[in-house]
């Protein structure tokens, strides 16, 4: 039973879940936006949940047991406060719990400040991002002064995450990150004889020494959005006179497809410049999934990655821009089938004991209830 001091719950508290892109216009769907669909969507399996964004016009829709709403806004620019209309305003109080993806905004400190009038419970989890903010501007002032550290709990993605918020004085919980079992399906794999990157063609995300670290034989398929026209090209450049595909338009189908068909997943990140404020990959979802669809991994020791790999078990953890390693891994487990089955099958049970959407959203529900309590 959910209680509040001065707000009644029912044994199934209304959740709304912020996704850290959170105008529906002209979104970029990445890692962090498909943490908080999938964790909403299997969240709404338990109680009722509402994904929530913002755009000019209003709609809502669902998906399976999930709502999808978009409030209305009266325009997009958040310079000075978030532009939410009287009829959103509204709307969010018919909440109980509202569970924010990303932080400082202009849109979490409105939401925080409104839920400490309405005696609602804000959770806070960190997937990357963030931007100005009144939180920001008074962080300078004093380090201290921030509206989000009046959220009443942090949800954060891993112990790395976690790191960030040793001062922070609320209660805090691990969720980690799941996988839809049925989606990625280890029993359909099929390799072919590829190594495989997944994720945005930006950077940080190291697909360009990635392309540089393997020979011209080794056959490597880039499945990602391009954001940065000038590392497009870089990318292309680097893999000319190389075996390497560029797959722009996956939808979810063909990222199955991608997967079940690759002998070995790389999530190569790299860090930032000061590893002490690094969020280059504070969950790698790619990882899992790939573990999921019973496929060895080989990361970098970048950030929360090597936490997900048992290492020479599931695969393996190499040194950011360490090529030589790199190389010599993918080629081990390109060109040693039996191997690269054996880890994968060793991931997927890692997956199944850990890693489940499931078990993410009970850490999710009892943290909600310790909130309450």
């Amino acid at each position: 039973m959910f209680r509040g001091t001065q707000r009644q719950f029912g044994s199934e508290p209304k959740v709304l879940i912020v996704p850290p892109s959170y105008f529906a216009s002209d979104r970029i769907i990445g890692g962090g936006e498909r943490y908080a669909f999938e964790y909403a969507g299997a969240l709404a399996e338990r109680t009722p949940t509402t994904f929530c964004l913002f755009d000019r016009k209003p709609s809502r829709s669902t998906a399976g047991r999930l709502t999808l709403k978009t409030l209305g806004v009266k325009h997009f620019d958040e310079r000075r406060a978030f532009p939410i209309t009287a009829q959103s305003w509204r709307a969010l109080s018919e909440y109980d719990v509202i569970h924010i993806m990303v932080f400082p905004t202009p849109l979490t400190d409105l939401l925080i400040l409104s839920a400490l009038i309405r005696k609602q419970k804000v959770v806070l989890t960190d997937v990357g991002g963030g931007g100005p903010c009144w939180s920001t501007y008074l962080q300078k002032l004093n380090r201290r002064a921030n509206v989000n550290r009046l959220a009443h709990g942090l949800a954060l993605l891993s112990k790395h995450s976690a790191t960030f918020f040793t001062d922070w004085s609320q209660p805090q919980t691990v969720l980690y990150g799941g996988v839809n079992l049925r989606e990625f399906n280890a029993m359909e794999s099929t390799s072919k004889g590829y190594a495989l990157f997944v994720g945005r063609l930006l950077p940080h995300k190291g697909a360009l020494p990635l392309i540089q670290a393997l020979s011209p034989e080794t056959p490597l398929h880039i499945v990602g959005r391009p954001y940065d026209e000038h590392y497009l090209h870089e990318l292309h450049e680097a893999a000319a006179g190389k075996r390497v595909r560029f797959i722009l338009d996956a939808d979810d189908a063909e990222l199955k497809r991608q997967y079940l068909g690759a002998s070995v997943v790389l999530q190569p990140s790299l860090p930032f410049d000061d590893p002490e404020i690094s969020k280059s990959e504070l969950l790698g979802l790619v990882t899992l999934e790939a573990m999921a669809c019973g496929k060895p991994v080989i990361v970098t020791r970048t950030d929360s990655l090597p936490d997900l790999v048992v290492e020479g078990k599931t695969g393996f953890a190499v040194e950011p821009y360490d090529l030589a390693a790199l190389r010599s891994h993918v080629e081990l487990l390109i060109n040693n089938p039996s191997l690269s089955q054996t880890m994968g099958r060793a991931g997927r049970r890692l997956v199944e004991d850990k890693f489940t959407w499931s078990s993410v959203v009970q850490r999710g529900l009892d943290f909600y209830c310790q909130l309450y309590s």
